[in-house]
């Protein structure tokens, strides 16, 4: 075998699992033969297109020709993969542009807020209204864990050798079951977006709350403000309506991301059914997307998320929205008072502000 045909295997699913501890998974002599090792283009190679539905079917009921369709044991950074080459270079820009945006923004708010704090209402008004339903907030919780489980699980199936893979191995067969584990949560994640959506349809309230959430040009006006505030051409930040443009900026990225998660997730959990039916470059896409999309959701959590809620200076040390259903009322130094959207419709809603 070539030289760069060995960290290619490493880096494939065979390779990660075998780097794991897996002693089930394929080796190279599972596909390749022991002593009757041939060059693919020889009819009688275990690996010659013509064959390869009956090696791989050794493990994998029903893989087709189709399969056979792309290169194999290449690296990602290698032109020859043609797909995995252009998605790995466009999502490390996207990560790079999407990041470095997002720190650029929060370290002049961070900056300006702490230099010249905004002035604090000098009474606090009674009958806050409720940002979050019940509903949201147990969807929130339900994405949150699923999240966090889902981040950890699947960089530890990526970086099996990694002290943090497995932080307790003295316990035997739990660092077996990070994939299981890694199901299960992506089972979860799939769950709060249907209750997502199940109470989008049920509840007209819920259903008006959302389309605050739609992009506007009053959110380009609102972030022209924002850098004006940030460069010190104004005191004050623009007042947002009922979502701002963070706001907006994270739910469309959820929306995105558990699409292409849950997609690209499906096409590797049901590899069997994906053998069948795909080639080989298009399953090895749907990794490299996973993989980078991974990345830019659990970066932007970092940065972006938990800088709005937690570290941002008018919040600190947390806007417990996603406890209480309220954000705290020093929110309202940067949203107008809070008037629910289309609230004509809803009579009986209180209004007054928090």
């Amino acid at each position: 075998m070539e030289a760069d045909k060995v960290p290619a295997y490493a880096d494939s699913y065979h390779g990660l699992a075998s780097r794991a501890g897996s002693v089930s998974v394929a080796s190279c002599s599972s596909c390749h033969g022991v002593h009757d090792i041939l060059p693919s283009k020889d009819s009688l190679s275990h690996t010659n297109p013509a064959n390869l539905d009956k090696t791989c079917g050794q493990c994998h009921p029903g893989a087709g020709e189709r399969f056979a369709i792309g290169a194999v044991h290449v690296l990602p950074e290698e032109p020859e993969h043609v797909g995995v080459y252009w998605v790995r270079r466009i999502y490390l820009w996207l990560i790079w542009l999407t990041i470095g945006g997002m720190l650029l923004h929060n370290c002049l708010d961070f900056y300006r807020k702490l230099r010249h704090p905004l002035p604090r209402p000098s009474e606090q008004v009674e009958g806050a209204v409720e940002r979050m339903s019940v509903a949201g907030r147990i969807t929130h919780a339900l994405l949150a864990v699923s999240f966090i489980i889902l981040v950890h699980s699947g960089f530890a199936l990526k970086y099996p050798e990694a002290w943090w893979a497995c932080p307790f191995p003295f316990l035997p067969g739990l660092c077996e079951t990070r994939g299981l584990v890694h199901r299960i949560a992506a089972v979860v994640m799939i769950l709060a977006a249907v209750i997502h959506v199940v109470h989008l349809m049920v509840d007209r309230k819920a259903r008006s709350l959302m389309r605050g959430m739609l992009p506007g040009i009053s959110d380009l006006r609102d972030l022209k403000g924002r850098f004006d505030y940030f460069l010190g051409r104004v005191d004050h930040p623009p007042k947002a309506e009922w979502f701002s443009y963070p706001e907006k900026m994270e739910y469309g990225g959820v929306l995105w991301g558990t699409f292409v998660m849950v997609v690209t997730g499906c096409v590797l959990w049901f590899e069997n059914l994906s053998l069948r039916y795909l080639p080989s470059w298009a399953i090895d896409v749907a990794t490299a997307v996973h993989f980078y999309e991974a990345i830019l959701a659990t970066l932007s959590i970092a940065v972006w998320h938990f800088y709005h809620v937690i570290f941002d200076p008018l919040v600190y040390p947390m806007d417990r929205a996603w406890l209480t259903g309220e954000s705290p009322p020093v929110r309202n130094l940067e949203r107008h008072q809070p008037k629910l959207p289309e609230e004509k419709d809803y009579p009986h809603t209180s209004a007054n502000p928090a």
